[in-house]
């Protein structure tokens, strides 16, 4: 007993120290490699920059796939990882490799923030009644990020919108021909001016000096004395050259928000990325607190931070909707403990079980590192947890029943429960071999399924322990005096009505043919009837939407549809808010344009929506009203699995085709034909080319001879075009802790059109100054928006999401339609599918291999248990036999066979044969005693009924909840649940009327050498 409450402590304490999820992080090992190369198109990029980088990483170790996307002045590489490789040490491989490359233009690769995909577990919006949006960002900038980032346990806090402060001199080409000026002198003497410089020690006296040169500059002022050169003795001043003044930073994104209450068409947002492997539960507390510490006095009055995405709220609603399930299923495991007992101390001992189990789960999942989430709580069967504690507290309640007027004895109990020990540990050993297959898994299913896999393995090891150690001395202490029981008379009942049924079918057993014929046959034609995908869909209690717009549409232009969208999308009562992310964020590691938003939706929770409307029917609400909005293309997907999927896939949705092939124009026209095709599918939505098609470009084509006849070369048309057109940050200004950029760019009017660039002047050698017009052909064309690759190959991405069908059934479909419809050469272009088809097929291979193998683990330890292989073949019949209750609710209820209850399959065989085993253990314990054939099996089945009975009804009353559960986070839950509970209806029939039929029919004919081995124990003696 003390032994217990000692492991008891420990558990809670293990519980609070404990990482608690409302989800498993299910994303693979990734890591990118971002550069930023300002200025460079999409084609010089990918030349330049990508394939570079791409073959320096070729071959790295553990590498699963890469892949990369080229866009305007951007490159992202992203390589994911096998299983069980290290995240730190692949990121110091990478830097190894890439820490050697030489990139034009200075580009300097890194490395994103180490965090995952689902990685984003807060979201703000900075808003005031007093600031401007430029005062707003610096705030941002310099106060509320730097705080944040103070709290352990945070990658990285990441700005969208705003805009960026930066000190801008505007140089007028005909002050630069009037002065004889060129920009590389205004760059020289904006930094030989800008500078503090140190100048060591001086001793005076018993002092020392430290010596500080301070040239910095400090305002617009500073700058615009800077002398750039001199003429005849007159300084030429920066300010004489152009306008100063205070500038922002090229705008490539803009943040809308939208409730209820405020339309705010710009706003500023923070998202606070999670350090990978760190407690969010924990991180998000700091970040309340600094959150709470700013709101109170750490920003100017008027200022405040309003989340409106937290990790917290979704972690609590899942823990709320398993603790809701867990409860009730406790509940109703009582009751039905009371009911069958037929005394309530009885009920109670067995339900100690439960409580103490877990706390011993969580002492394990605690050193053993395994986080406390939705699905390893929610899977597990209480009913299942005290099937061994229900055995052996009926064995010693039998004995206290046949011997009501006297007192038990230690030893003789003692006795009792060593006979039911064995079949109780090899039942529960069965039962977490059941669940080996889970620890087999690879990659996304491994991650959401292995650590539901040890906490059930954990928990069952705990309720072995309680249920051999420490149930039968609390039964004996509570029922070691004579006392007079409660017969359970409906109990008795039922129990001769059963000994009567089974004594007809044992007097005619090869009755139970025929029915288990159309069993068998029934389960063959319902798992071909059954629909099939990867996982059921995981609500994560939001909305997120994908939305493409026009090609290259204006920043001004996306920002009026951004609003418009958000006004047609809040006229649902349904929603509570809107945030339009269009375009990139500041730091450019986004590759979008303006003609894609990233857009949350809030939405109420579900107990408050009108009676009988559920998500889907808001999702097709929205799609419906998106479908009548010239323009927009629009994606549904949630924030996490959103995320998932771009690094799994490459793309923002649950299925994509890709089209492989370096001919640009060919590539699309293929992947515009398949896209055709895949519209016409029933149960295909969503549906877009992931990349945009080619935009328009201003390009500025340099004619070689030319130039080499002045005396030129290309990198001075280049650094005209880089400078003066795009704007280049030349040197760095300081005010107290702020940092910001001195940039230096040609007028707006002197760069606005084609016409004003051709009449930009270039200085030559020998002082004569030409326009470009010269030198280069400037015109207005098309070029490649984005490039992506795979494994060092160009692709195209077709993306689409699946309603109404299932992924199996679509696939095939489209890969017969594809191949009849789509024309294309198959020697220089390849189609592949990937996404959640390619997971799906990883994992069915996968449990084909293992699920053979734990079925032959069990068939050992079977024979281990009972010495005979024929007698372990028969329980193990009981197999396919319980296939056909899972299937028969998977096609009843509408749920297709997924990876969840494939998973409730492998649990359901376990507690199906653990049936078995109890009531073939009793037969032969009869049996060895020296019991007839035909009397044992009619005894032991009389005997085990009630236990049988019992453990059935506790196990699939205690999933029962989860699996009509419909809260956010029962999504997982209900396809294991409902193959478990409406499966193990099925099975215990089979246990309790087929079995022993079986049994007597097969010891009958081969049973001799069982009368052989009690002779021989009788000689013995």
């Amino acid at each position: 007993m003390a032994l217990f409450v000692l492991l008891a402590l420990m558990g809670y304490y293990s519980w609070k120290q404990l990482s608690i999820e409302a989800y498993p992080d299910i994303a693979d090992v990734t890591s990118q490699v971002v550069t930023q190369v300002p200025g460079l198109a999409a084609e010089e990029v990918e030349q330049q920059i990508t394939i570079p980088i791409e073959r320096a990483l070729n071959g790295l170790p553990g590498m699963h796939v890469m892949r990369s996307r080229s866009t305007f002045a951007l490159s992202m590489v992203t390589l994911v990882f096998e299983d069980g490789v290290e995240d730190y040490w692949s990121r110091q491989r990478i830097e190894e490799r890439i820490s050697d490359l030489n990139l034009p233009k200075g580009a300097q690769p890194g490395l994103d923030p180490l965090s995952s995909p689902i990685g984003e577990i807060y979201r703000y919006t900075v808003i005031s009644n007093r600031e401007d949006i430029r005062s707003l960002k610096n705030l941002q900038d310099w106060v509320i990020i730097p705080r944040i980032k103070q709290v352990q346990g945070i990658a990285d806090v990441a700005n969208f919108g705003g805009i960026t402060t930066q000190y801008q001199v505007e140089i007028d080409p005909k002050k630069l021909e009037q002065y004889k000026t060129s920009l590389s002198e205004i760059e020289t003497a904006v930094n030989n001016n800008n500078n503090n410089v140190g100048g060591s020690i001086l001793t005076r006296g018993e002092l020392g000096y430290v010596v500080r040169g301070i040239g910095l500059l400090k305002n617009l002022d500073d700058m615009g004395n800077i002398v750039v050169k001199s003429q005849k003795g007159v300084p030429i001043f920066l300010k004489d050259l152009g306008v100063l003044k205070f500038g922002i930073l090229e705008r490539k994104g803009i943040l809308g928000y939208s409730d209820h209450q405020s339309n705010l068409s710009e706003s500023i947002e923070g998202i606070v990325l999670l350090l990978k492997h760190e407690n969010p539960s924990n991180v998000l507390e700091g970040v309340h607190k600094a959150v709470d510490e700013l709101n109170n006095g750490g920003l100017p009055q008027g200022v405040k931070i309003v989340p409106y995405m937290d990790r917290t709220g979704l972690v609590h609603t899942t823990l709320n909707t398993v603790s809701h399930t867990l409860v009730e299923g406790i509940t109703l495991v009582v009751i039905v403990l009371i009911l069958f007992l037929g005394n309530w101390r009885g009920a109670m001992l067995v339900a100690i079980t439960i409580p103490l189990a877990l706390l011993i789960a969580f002492i394990l999942m605690h050193m053993t590192n395994i986080p406390a989430n939705l699905l390893s709580l929610g899977a597990i069967d209480f009913g299942v947890i005290v099937d061994g504690a229900i055995v052996m507290m009926e064995t010693i309640l039998k004995n206290r029943e046949e011997n009501e007027s006297i007192e038990l004895e230690e030893s003789h109990i003692g006795v009792q429960a060593f006979h039911v020990a064995r079949p109780i540990l090899f039942a529960t050993l069965i039962i977490i071999t059941a669940y080996l297959p889970l620890f087999a898994f690879e990659r996304v299913e491994k991650k959401l399924f292995t650590p539901m896999a040890f906490t059930v393995s954990y928990a069952l090891f705990g309720a072995l322990l309680v249920a051999m150690l420490l149930i039968p001395g609390l039964a004996y202490a509570v029922y070691r005096k004579p006392q007079k029981l409660y017969h359970n008379k409906w109990l008795e009942k039922l129990t001769h009505l059963y000994h009567n049924r089974i004594k007809k079918i044992v007097d005619r057993p090869r009755q139970v043919f025929a029915p288990l014929a159309g069993v068998l046959v029934g389960a063959v034609i319902l798992t071909v009837m059954v629909g099939k995908d990867f996982l059921p869909t995981l609500d994560e209690g939001s909305i997120w939407l994908q939305v493409t717009l026009p090609p290259g549409i204006s920043l001004d232009k996306s920002k009026q549809m951004a609003d418009t969208l958000r006004k047609v999308t809040l006229k649902h009562e349904e929603v509570t808010y809107m945030v339009t992310q269009l375009g990139r964020n500041d730091n450019g590691t986004d590759s979008w344009t303006p003609s894609h938003y990233e857009c949350s939706v809030g939405i109420k929770p579900y107990d408050e929506w009108p009676r009988g409307k559920v998500k889907n029917d808001l999702i097709n609400e929205l799609a419906n009203d998106y479908a009548k909005m010239p323009g927009y293309t629009v994606g549904f997907s949630q924030p996490m699995i959103d995320g998932v999927m771009d690094k799994i896939a490459g793309a923002h949705s649950e299925l994509v085709v890709k089209v492989f092939g370096n001919d640009f124009k060919e590539t699309r026209r293929i992947a515009e034909d398949v896209l055709k095709t895949l519209r016409s599918i029933k149960g295909a939505v969503d549906l877009a080319i992931d990349q945009e098609p080619p935009l328009p470009q201003l390009q500025v084509k340099i004619d070689r001879e030319a130039v080499a006849r002045y005396g030129l070369n290309v990198s001075d048309v280049a650094d005209l075009i880089e400078v003066a057109i795009g704007g280049k940050a030349i040197s760095q200004i300081f005010i107290g802790e702020r940092v910001y950029d001195i940039t230096c760019r040609f007028n707006e009017e002197s760069r606005s059109t084609p016409e004003a660039i051709s009449n930009l002047m270039l200085n030559t050698p020998d002082g004569a100054r030409i326009p470009v017009s010269q030198v280069a052909k400037v015109e207005l064309n098309t070029g490649e928006s984005t490039i992506t690759r795979e494994m060092n190959k160009r692709h195209l991405t077709v993306k689409l999401n699946l309603r109404g069908i299932d992924l199996t059934a679509f696939v095939k479909q489209g890969q017969d339609k594809i191949e009849k419809e789509v024309k294309y050469d198959h020697e220089k272009y390849v189609i592949k599918w990937g996404g959640q088809f390619e997971n799906q097929n990883r994992a069915y291979a996968r449990l084909s291999i293992i699920v053979p193998l734990a079925l032959a683990i069990m068939f050992i330890l079977l024979y281990s248990a009972f010495g005979r292989f024929r007698q372990a073949g028969l329980i193990l019949s009981v197999v396919p036999l319980a296939l056909f209750g899972g299937m028969l609710a998977l096609n009843i209820r509408g749920m297709t066979l997924n990876v969840s209850s494939a998973v409730g399959f492998i649990a359901l065989f376990g507690v199906a044969i653990q049936n078995g085993v109890i009531m073939l253990s009793n037969i032969n314990q009869l049996r060895t005693g020296g019991m007839e054939l035909k009397s044992a099996v009619l005894e032991g089945t009389r005997l085990r009924f009630r236990p049988i009975l019992m453990t059935a009804t506790v196990a699939i009353l205690g999933l029962l909840p989860a699996s009509l559960a419909t809260g956010i986070g029962s999504d997982v839950q209900r396809p294991l649940a409902t193959v478990i509970v409406y499966g193990l209806l099925f099975a215990t029939a089979i246990t309790l009327y087929v079995l022993p039929a079986m049994y007597y029919l097969v010891e009958k004919k081969w049973g001799d050498d069982f009368a052989m081995d009690l002779e021989n124990v009788k000689d013995g003696h």
